[in-house]
């Protein structure tokens, strides 16, 4: 998979998919270049129809799981490209990097 077409791949609703969306959407919680409100707009509403006493399907956790799942794949899809290829593939070099001068002292 590239970097180039996460999204294109991610497509599907297999576990495995669901699995990379998860981790991809962790990531983005953290990543600084994702909006604020977009980081907390889906979880919310996922959460709040979580909680609401008013269901699709009565009795049943179908509905409350597939309302979180389609929140999770858009957070992913809003979030800016750069940041989702970035959070799809993480590496060693993306840790932070303090640029500075030093010199040594005898």
């Amino acid at each position: 998979m590239s970097d180039s077409n996460y999204r294109t791949t991610t497509g599907g609703w297999s576990p495995i998919a669901i699995l990379r969306d998860v981790a991809t959407a962790w990531r983005l919680l953290w990543d600084p270049r994702v909006p604020f409100t977009l980081k907390m707009l889906l979880p919310i509403a996922a959460a709040i129809y979580w909680i609401w006493p008013l269901d699709l399907l009565p009795g049943l956790p179908f509905d409350d799981v597939a309302i979180l799942l389609l929140a999770l794949r858009f957070f992913v899809q809003l979030a800016p490209q750069e940041a989702v290829n970035r959070a799809a593939n993480p590496s060693k070099d993306d840790e932070p990097v303090i640029d500075t001068t030093w010199h040594r002292v005898d």
